[in-house]
Parts: structure tokens; C-alpha cells; sequence
């Protein structure tokens, strides 16, 4: 009878996934791979195979093969037969989460503990901002704050807070500080710091007082596949390049066709060591677009990114990030925003 020598574990990111080894005395043997999403199921491979002289055959480079299908459903069920001459055997299921990183321990460890987030550390946030968390196997989490009351004295207040959507075991928090103050319910209350927790897993956010609003904030698909938010406090600057085409025409040089791109370059401003390690993953996602208070933007697509990091003891990280439209027609009226150089007391302060 055949064996499976070796084969995933039963929780796996697709990035991760290691080899089958299956031993078989029979020299060789058809094998069936096939993903499993609700009632889809996706033929990965159906091929005959011929062992090593050992005896075994080793299947390689599963991430290369399911990585397309689990970063389309997020989640997915790997199932497997083996069969030769003397009989059949079949994989245990393997649940495959989309996951391009190496977390470093198991999938299941790392799911148990941490939110779907290359983040590790304290986030720094403001009211004006909106924060996203994800977890898998939990709609449910604890929100520790620390705030200061109307009346100057401080306070740590709790409360829970219940995903705003799941979908395939993994859970999405809307996590905003003014999210966060509306559930404290403390009228007049200055949020400090406050803490996410569910189950093992914890996330520390410090708001601060922001002068500028942020401009822009990138929507991005992170390594785990969920979708987080970059807000950029930095300069932001815009250029567009003209692509010219003309021709004499009845003697006349006409202009027939001006193809405009739009480029910025952003600036994230300046990040903690621990944000500055997770907007790295802003510049490796392939699925990007602008955010505003009104919701999802316009798609882009990076074009370059500046991101270098030095262990000077007073070195302060701070990215830049040229983009541009990812729509053909790149001449798009914008709203008039207000003035982000001074406050609405300048005049006051300086007649």
C-alpha cells in the first residue's frame, strides 16, 4: 500500500507549504491534487507519476501552484488521492490561508497570537484616522483605553467590540480611534493609547493629536491578503508628463493626440521602527487604491518607492512613494480641499 511520508500541516499560509512525499512500491501512481472552496472544487494536477529509486515522489513547490486560487478566495481546503497498483491513500486536509511571508513558526501558532498583520509593534494613529484589524477564528475582541475625562483626571476604560464582517473564519474590526471613543461612550474624553485584544492577540495604538490631516492614505492589500491603511503625513507632490503627437496636415502642424500621465510622490512622514518595518508592505502589494473619509478611491499602481532604514540610534524613517492613476484618463477634477498651512485662528493670531 502506498504511504504519505510527508505533507503540510492541517494550517498552512500558501507561502509556506511544504513538499509531499508519498512511498510506493509499485513504481509508480496517479495522483489527484484538487482546492476546495464551498462547493467549487479546482483540479490542480491529475498525473501519472514514476517514484525515485528510493521508492518515493516528492511533490515541490505547492506555493507556486496554489497561489493564484488561495489569493482569489483567501482560503482554501487542499485534498489529495493517491493511487497505484496496490492501492489508494489520501492526504489529510489541508486548510490553506493566503500568506506571501515567512512568519517564522507554524500558521497555527502565528494565528493564535497575532493579528493578519506583518505589524509588531505600537501603531501610532490619530481621530481623523481609519485603523483596520483581522483575525482568524475570532469575532470578538476587548478594547483597553486610556483617556483623559473633561475634567483633566485620566481613566482606563474597557469595552468589546464585535466584528464588523467575517467571511471564511476571518474577521474584520473596525478599529478607528473616533470608532473606538463612540464605544467608550464618554462624552469629552481625549483618547491616549488603547489596546485591541482577542484571544492571544494584542495591538497598541497611540493617538496623537494631528495638525494636518493625512494626504494621501493608501487602501492596500497586505501579505495575509486583508486590507489595511497607510496614512501619509509627509509632502505630497504632483507632476504630469504629456506625451505629444503631431503631424503635418494640409500643410498645417496639427496636434493629434496628448496622452497626459499624472505622477505623485508621497511621503509618509516620519514612522516608528515598527511601522516603518510594516509599510514595506504598502510597496510589495499589487492591489492599491486612495482612501478618503468618503470611502475607497481611485485605483493606482506604484511606480517607485524610496524606503531605506538605518540603525543610527537618531535615525527617523520616512518613506517615499511616486504613484499614479491606474485609469487611462488620468485628467481628474479634484474637490477643493481646505488649507493645510495654518489653522482657522490666523488671522486672530496675527491682526
Amino acid at each position: 500500500m502506498p504511504q504519505i511520508v510527508a505533507q503540510p500541516t492541517a494550517l498552512s499560509f500558501s507561502a509556506m507549504l511544504t513538499d509531499i512525499v508519498i512511498s510506493t512500491e509499485a513504481g509508480s501512481g496517479t495522483l489527484t491534487l484538487e482546492l476546495v472552496h464551498g462547493t467549487d472544487r479546482i483540479s490542480l494536477m491529475e498525473e501519472k507519476l514514476t517514484a525515485d529509486d528510493d521508492g518515493t515522489i516528492t511533490i515541490t513547490d505547492l506555493p507556486g501552484l496554489v497561489d493564484a486560487y488561495v489569493r482569489a478566495y483567501g482560503r482554501t481546503t487542499l485534498e489529495g488521492t493517491f493511487t497505484d497498483g496496490d492501492g489508494s491513500v489520501s492526504l489529510t486536509p489541508v486548510t490553506i490561508l493566503f500568506g506571501a511571508v515567512d512568519v517564522g513558526t507554524t500558521a497555527q501558532a502565528f494565528v493564535d497570537s497575532h493579528f493578519l498583520t506583518v505589524l509588531d509593534g505600537e501603531k501610532i494613529t490619530s481621530l481623523s484616522r481609519d485603523e483596520r484589524l483581522y483575525a482568524y477564528g475570532e469575532d470578538e475582541s476587548t478594547v483597553s483605553a486610556d483617556v483623559r475625562l473633561p475634567d483633566g483626571s485620566f481613566a482606563t476604560l474597557t469595552a468589546e467590540l464585535q466584528a464588523v464582517a467575517t467571511e471564511d473564519g476571518i474577521s474584520q474590526f473596525d478599529v478607528s480611534p473616533r470608532t473606538i471613543l463612540q464605544l467608550l461612550d464618554t462624552t469629552g474624553a481625549k483618547l491616549l493609547y488603547y489596546t485591541i485584544t482577542s484571544g492571544q492577540r494584542k495591538q497598541l495604538f497611540h493617538c496623537i493629536v494631528e495638525q494636518v490631516p493625512p494626504e494621501p492614505s493608501f487602501l492596500f492589500v497586505n501579505s495575509f491578503g486583508c486590507e489595511e491603511l497607510v496614512h501619509c503625513t509627509g509632502t505630497l507632490k504632483q507632476s504630469s508628463k504629456f506625451d505629444r503627437q503631431s503631424a503635418r496636415i494640409r500643410g498645417r502642424l496639427r496636434a493629434y493626440q496628448v496622452t497626459e500621465e499624472r505622477q505623485f510622490t508621497a511621503n509618509t512622514g516620519w514612522l516608528n521602527d515598527a511601522m516603518a518595518e510594516w509599510a514595506t508592505d504598502l510597496l510589495r502589494s499589487m492591489e492599491v487604491c486612495l482612501w478618503s473619509r468618503e470611502g475607497r478611491g481611485r485605483d493606482i499602481v506604484i511606480t517607485d518607492s524610496k524606503n531605506e532604514l538605518e540603525n543610527d540610534d537618531d535615525y527617523m524613517p520616512a518613506y517615499e512613494i511616486t504613484y499614479t492613476y491606474a485609469q487611462r484618463t488620468h485628467n481628474i477634477m479634484h474637490k477643493r480641499k481646505a488649507a493645510r498651512l495654518f489653522s482657522d485662528q490666523f488671522e486672530d493670531i496675527y491682526n
